[in-house]
Formats: structure tokens, sequence, C-alpha cells
């Protein structure tokens, strides 16, 4: 067999179902994966894996048994190319370009736009400050015009008891009062002068209308007006956004992008500066003790990696596939880092960690979307390169669903492993935690290995390269590698290398 090892994907498999407290709804052992560890990956088979579901942390990868763990976990993607901005996420970057302009935060804006953007579906709950109106003096109208009220044998009346006429003759009562100046000094009280009864409102002219429609109607006028006389008005880009900076900002933000699949000089430089930042963080944002964060631990599962790097296409000029951490400078001081995979087919959001000082910039939206800026750069010279990977979008978790604000995206179905809008998947997972997405009951599943890919499954055996064909001789339970075939698919079938330090 004529395989280079060093350039493939060497995996060890873990057997059976690993059962782990889930990190959502924090219940013990419900979470239920299967595991391996990749000594190393090439990002086409890492890109492989995840469109059938699988997930990685730092070398280890996982995928979840959708039917049977407690919060199943929904691969979900952005399509870079159609990206919609939302009102919310344009509010964010210009927070944020003011921010940098003038070095000021205004924090009660900051705070609402930050619970919003927590809601699931911008929702408001009945308690609410909007919905209590006690503060709200309804009484105002009416207690302005009692003061003109000068028959004071006439007990007050509450607000539900007068009426419209009664409101209607004291107005009555003020226009007479401020226009008879003649008869004052006599009159002991105020009297109605002698009006012409009138005859209400002409028949023939059409209704008042309030300003604020006519406004309404106005600007619709006008908008059809230009929509006539020219095209239509295209709406800005995220990069326009992005971009939208004067020169002479108080602050510079400065955004680098670092590879770590294989260490650097420049990775060495900025190593500690990085692990101080994400100590931070995970203290402040997730409560951890000082004794759990360790430097070994930090590199382990965000900095190493294994993936292979690799260079862009007929030498399209770029960073490469592989891993990158994405630093955001403010200055001269480490504010953010975006842990993320370059793949063949789009940018992988591993993980992203900022300083707490900074929270109230939302800096984790504002990252996603830079993230989202980065793949849409790269896409231009690579056009299969157009999705954002955000990891799992876990729809009985209400605190993830904020993955699906970004427009427009798509799951990946767990039987049929193709993409559906995601809209069309809520009502489903409104049903069901674990739901088939793929509502065409005749769809399969394209990558399902057969009998002949199972047999061509790579094993190191005793330091020798087999075929499982040859090594099902030398194992109790050969249905396990149909089962593996399954899980990893068949492109991954051709092409991963598995090992055990048993064998």
């Amino acid at each position: 067999m004529n395989v280079d090892i060093d350039k493939s994907s060497v995996v060890q498999w873990f057997d059976g179902q690993e059962k782990h407290r889930c990190g959502y709804c924090k219940h013990s052992d419900t979470s239920i994966t299967h595991g391996m560890w990749a000594e190393s990956l090439t990002v086409d088979d890492y890109q492989n894996l995840i469109d059938r579901g699988w997930r990685r942390s730092g070398k280890y990868c996982y995928k979840s048994i959708m039917d049977q763990t407690c919060c199943p976990l929904y691969t979900i993607r952005c399509d870079v190319v159609n990206f919609n901005l939302s009102k919310s996420q344009k509010k964010n970057i210009k927070k944020v370009n003011k921010f940098l302009k003038d070095g000021v935060i205004n924090k009660e804006t900051t705070e609402m736009i930050d619970s919003i953007e927590s809601e699931s579906h911008l929702h408001i709950p009945k308690d609410h400050p909007a919905f209590d109106l006690t503060n709200i003096n309804t009484n105002n109208v009416d207690n302005v015009l009692s003061g003109y009220n000068n028959d004071s044998q006439k007990p007050s009346t509450s607000k539900k008891e007068v009426n419209t006429n009664e409101k209607c003759e004291r107005l009555e009562a003020l226009v007479d009062q401020s226009c008879d100046t003649e008869n004052t000094s006599s009159q002991k009280s105020i009297t109605k002068t002698s009006c012409k009864e009138g005859l209400g409102a002409d028949p023939n002219k059409p209704p008042c209308k309030k300003a604020k429609l006519l406004r309404i109607e106005r600007k619709k006028a006008k908008g059809a007006c230009v929509q006539k006389n020219s095209t239509p008005i295209q709406p800005k880009t995220i990069e326009e956004f992005l971009e939208e900076m004067p020169v002479d900002n108080k602050n510079k933000l400065r955004i680098c992008l670092i590879p770590t699949s294989v260490p650097t000089a420049t990775w060495t430089e900025v190593e500690n500066i990085e692990f101080e930042l994400y100590k931070k963080y995970q203290m402040s944002i997730h409560n951890d003790p000082p004794s759990k964060l360790s430097l070994h631990g930090f590199k382990r599962f965000l900095v190493k990696s294994p993936l292979k790097p690799k260079s862009f296409p007929n030498n399209e000029e770029g960073p490469g596939y592989g891993s990158f951490h994405q630093q955001y400078w403010l200055n001269e001081k480490l504010i953010a880092v975006g842990v993320i995979d370059i793949l063949p087919k789009g940018v992988s959001s591993v993980y992203f960690f900022y300083d707490p000082d900074y929270a109230s910039l939302t800096l984790g939206t504002y990252g996603s979307l830079r993230e989202v800026e980065l793949t849409r750069k790269i896409q231009k010279s690579l056009p299969e390169f157009s999705y954002y990977y955000m990891g799992f979008y876990i729809h009985s978790c209400p605190k993830m669903r904020y993955k699906g604000k970004l427009t427009p995206s798509y799951l990946v179905c767990p039987e049929t492993y193709t993409w559906i809008p995601i809209e069309k998947c809520l009502n489903l997972l409104e049903a069901n935690k674990y739901s088939r997405l793929n509502e065409d009951i005749d769809a399969l599943d394209s990558n399902i290995p057969s009998e002949e890919d199972i047999l061509q499954i790579k094993i190191i055996y005793k330091r020798s390269l087999l075929y499982f064909s040859d090594f099902k001789n030398f194992v109790e339970d050969p249905d396990r590698f149909r089962k593996i075939g399954d899980l990893i698919g068949k492109k991954c079938c051709n092409t991963l290398i598995f090992y055990e330090n048993s064998w």
C-alpha cells in the first residue's frame, strides 16, 4: 500500500458512547457523543467531518448522538455571499465605531441593546417596564381642566367617570374665558357667549388626519417617486458599515491573523499575553477558579490543532488553510481573540474570548461580524469559499439561539446531511428536540459508505498499514467499522487512517 502517512489524517477511535455533563442544560451524564482523537487532519477531511456534524475541541473530535443526547447539536452555517445585516448588528458596528472615534460608550444604550440581543426572538417579557402603566399619569389632562371648574359644589370625578361631553364643556368654558375679556370684571362666574351652534364636519370635505399619518403618506409618496425616476438605493454592505470610521479616531483598532497550526515566532511573542486575557475572560464571564486555568490547558484547548496547513489553490494570495487566531488590538492592548479554522468551504469559528472591561461593546457579536467579513474577503478569489460555520445551534437552549440571527443561515439534517434553511426548521424543533430536518421522506444520505468503502478503511496494525479487508480477521467485532463508516461518511472512509495503542 503506497500511502504517505505524513500527508494523511491519522485518528484514534474511541469505542462506545461517551457520556458527559451537558454544558447547556447542566445535567450530568446526559450529553452523549461519539469521539476520536485526531493526531493529524487534512483540511479537506475536517471539512467533510464538519459537514457531517463533527466538531473539534483542540485535537479531540466529537459528534453528538442526536436522538439520545439531552441537547441535540445541529451544525449551523451562514451564507456570507447573501449575508444581510440586522438592525441590532448595524447598531453594534456603529457603537464600536463611535467608541473608536471618541472613546465614549453610551452604557444605557448598550445595556438595552445587549438585553434585546440576548432574547431568542426579540420577545419582551410581561414584567418588562414597557408593560407597567403605574408610572404613567393619565390624569394630567383632567387635573388641568378641573382647575378651571368653578362649580365648587360638584364633587370631583375620577378619570373613569369623566365622559367626553364633560371634557368638551370644560374646553368650551376655557375658550369663552379667554375670549370674553370685556365683561370679566362684572361677571361673578364664567358664562357662555353667544356662539353659533356648530353643524359638525363638512361631509363634502375629506376627514382630518393626524400629522403622523400625513407624514407617513408623504414619505411613501416620495419613495414611490424616487423608484419611478431612479434605480432603487442598494443597502450598505457589512464592509461599508465596518469602514465607516474617520481617520482621526481617538482609538486605533488593529486586527491581526496569526497561524497556530504550526507555532511561529510571532505566536511565541504573544502567547502569554493571550493566556492572561483568556484567564481574565474565563474568571469573569464563566466564573472559572484560577486553579483550573493553566497555560498548558489553554494551549491544549485553543492553540494546538490537528489541522495541516495548506496554501490556497492556484497560488491565490491569502493566509491559506489551517488554524488561526484573529487578534483585536486596541491601540497597543489586546482586547479580544477569535480562534478560527480556515477550511476549503469557509471559516469555522472555534472560540471567542475578550477583555471583560470592554463587555459593553458586545465584542462577541462584533467578532462574529468581523469573521463574516474575513470569509467574504477570501470568497472574492475562491468562489466555493462562501460559508461561515458557527459551530452548533442548540434550539433546546434559548441562550444559544442567537446564532440563528446571522442570515441567511442553514442547519444540517442529522439523517440526510443536507442543508436546510433555519426558518423551515424552527417549527420542527419547537415540537421535538430531535428532528429530521429534511421534510422530503425520500431523501437519502448521499455520503453513506458502501461495503466496499468499509473494506478499504486503512488501519495501522503492529507498525503495518492494512486495509480493513485484511484487518477484520484480527478483531472480535468487525461490525464496529461499519458503524464508524456510517459516522464519518464515504469520503473519509477513503482518507482517514485509524490506529489504537493496543493494536
